[in-house]
């Protein structure tokens, strides 16, 4: 069953100027996406900046206007009045920074706590105990309760930020860019422990990144996305080992090699990619630059390319 269905999603800006400060066009930041995700599994949604993706994702969370389409959530179509009052507390985001997200005025308690005291009520020794169990689940120390977020690395910061997002027992999970802000020495710890999680809980996750490498450790499916549109999409054993648009192969050919010789063998290969798509990459793209409607070429890949003959 899927839990998340997204149908045909348009997210457009418009661009406004003259005299009568009229509409002269549209940024069209999301252009035609259709996803579903099927419950208890991660959905990787890759990209450079400005592809559309954390638009996509705000989207879902009922943080951007949508302009056309429609998202079904559980079965249920989601609307303004949906997400206020329906489903509010099974959708949840960690964001990309997590120092920026986290009030730092506030103690790690009150943080947590916040979105249970919105939606529950608890006595003080029930909110207490039910914290201090967040934070055991992402691996901080009791004696992290009364701290502020500036005593915490960037790694434990984002932990806090988990917890906050699991406080409800969500059945859908937006993660946007989580480890991006991270040193690489500890992003793989977090993805670690994210991914205990999501195991855990049965959690359906959308894993946002730029990185096709650490959404490769995370996702079961994956979605490419380029200025709006999906170019590819399918399971991570077919985008990995039968990419098929050259914007994929360019981002796995980025995907920095973590041993020597593998660097040497695959050289001439990523200098051949890159050539590839410097010199055929619009011969993919329609008359507005933008990517072809996806085709399937199997039962779960499909792939943005024009139709031929």
């Amino acid at each position: 069953m899927n839990l998340l269905e997204i149908k045909d999603l348009k997210v457009h800006y418009p661009i406004k100027g003259g005299f009568f400060n009229t509409v002269k066009d549209y940024v069209k930041a999301v252009d035609g996406v259709s996803i579903s995700i099927p419950e208890g599994t991660t959905y990787g949604l890759v990209g450079e900046s400005g592809s559309g993706k954390t638009t996509t994702g705000k989207a879902v969370m009922g943080l951007n206007h949508v302009t056309a389409g429609e998202i079904h959530f559980n079965g249920q179509k989601l609307n303004e009045k949906g997400r206020k009052v329906n489903v509010r507390d099974d959708i949840q985001m960690i964001f990309q920074d997590p120092y920026s997200s986290l009030n730092p005025r506030k103690r790690v308690f009150d943080i947590v706590a916040e979105p249970i005291r919105n939606y529950h009520k608890r006595s003080k020794e029930e909110l207490i105990n039910e914290v201090l169990g967040l934070l055991n689940r992402v691996g901080l120390p009791p004696g992290s309760l009364y701290k502020y977020p500036h005593e915490f690395s960037g790694g434990q910061r984002q932990r806090i930020g988990v917890a906050r997002a699991i406080a409800l027992n969500p059945k859908l999970i937006i993660a946007d860019e989580p480890v991006s802000a991270l040193d690489v020495s500890v992003q793989a710890q977090v993805l670690n422990f994210m991914q205990d999680i999501q195991k855990d809980m049965d959690l359906t996750m959308m894993f946002i990144a730029h990185d096709l490498g650490v959404v490769r450790h995370m996702c079961r499916h994956i979605g490419i996305m380029y200025h709006g549109r999906l170019v590819e999409e399918g399971t991570t054993e077919e985008i990995f080992s039968n990419p098929q648009h050259i914007y994929t192969k360019r981002l796995i050919a980025a995907i920095p090699d973590t041993d020597v010789d593998e660097v040497e063998r695959n050289l001439a290969l990523r200098q051949k990619i890159k050539e590839e798509y410097d010199q055929n990459f619009d011969e993919n793209l329609d008359e507005e630059g933008r990517a072809f409607p996806l085709q399937s070429i199997s039962k779960t890949h499909r792939v943005a390319l024009p139709v031929k003959g």
